[in-house]
């Protein structure tokens, strides 16, 4: 039997939705996976929407000022469980389609840190050289003018008294 499946061209007319008659102006269905609602927590929805092509743009009724379609596939939409389904609906009535990628369905990325330390700087067991610690010159300088009342030894600054 010829296997149909993939190359997204029908020989004959598609179907126009909800009737057994041909037409050459039905526009291309597209398929997707809806995105999650941002106003509520948890996964993503699991089925597939089917929607056509806008056909028309949307016009301003000039009395009211209401917006306006004219287009009768618009209000056209499809829930399938799953994209194959989708895809089958469509290749059985003959309408050419466009499956949009399923972008959100790997795992979420994460973001790497610009700098990112190996080690921790307060961890001696894990410092990269073995050998006697260097005293840092701000702690000694701090431990010799330990009264508060002194001026701390490496400002340079002396009382005018002593």
């Amino acid at each position: 039997m010829f296997d149909r499946r993939g190359h997204n061209r029908p020989p004959f007319r598609p179907r126009i939705p909800g009737t057994d008659l041909h037409s050459p102006d039905v526009p291309t269905a597209i398929i997707y996976r809806p995105a999650q609602n941002p106003m509520q927590s948890g996964s993503r929805p699991r089925h597939w929407i089917l929607e056509f092509e806008p056909a028309a743009s949307a016009e301003i009724e000039s009395l009211m000022g209401w917006t306006t379609m004219r287009d009768p596939y618009q209000p056209i939409r499809l829930s399938f469980p799953d994209v194959e389904s989708a895809i089958e609906y469509a290749e059985r009535n003959d309408w050419d389609y466009i499956v949009r990628g399923d972008e959100g369905s790997s795992a979420r990325k994460r973001a790497v840190p610009l700098f990112r330390r190996n080690t921790r700087l307060d961890d001696p067991a894990k410092t990269d050289h073995a050998g006697p610690e260097e005293a840092d010159p701000v702690i000694l300088a701090s431990i010799e003018s330990f009264p508060a009342s002194d001026p701390p030894a490496w400002t340079g600054t002396a009382l005018a008294g002593r």
